[in-house]
């Protein structure tokens, strides 16, 4: 059996998920599931690669806000959906009574 890196480099049942290496590098695990994670890091190059990109990201959640839809294009939007569903009950219709075609 031959064993290339591509095969070595997965993520395994043995290895923590991702939200294990957030909670991991926020130091939020309790002391013997971080002493497992390190132990699994110092063996496993796929964790500790998947570390390394989870530290890119900000720890944080950004904030977003959302701007308010100005009332013409609300009303305009509106207007178009109570549009869009009239063709489609005829398109039904059609199929109900084998009229559409394949």
């Amino acid at each position: 059996m031959s064993s290339s890196f591509t095969t070595l480099f997965r993520k395994t049942a043995a290895c923590p998920t991702s939200q294990g290496l957030v909670a991991y590098r926020s130091s939020l695990l309790r002391a013997a599931d971080e002493a497992y994670v390190d132990s699994h890091l110092a063996a496993c190059d796929f964790c500790s690669a998947e570390l390394q990109l989870l530290r890119r990201y900000r720890r944080e959640a950004e904030e977003c806000t959302f701007a308010e839809m100005p009332a013409q294009l609300r009303r305009l939007a509106e207007t178009l959906l109570k549009r869009s569903t009239v063709p489609f009950k005829k398109f039904a219709e059609l199929a109900e009574n084998r009229q559409v075609f394949h």
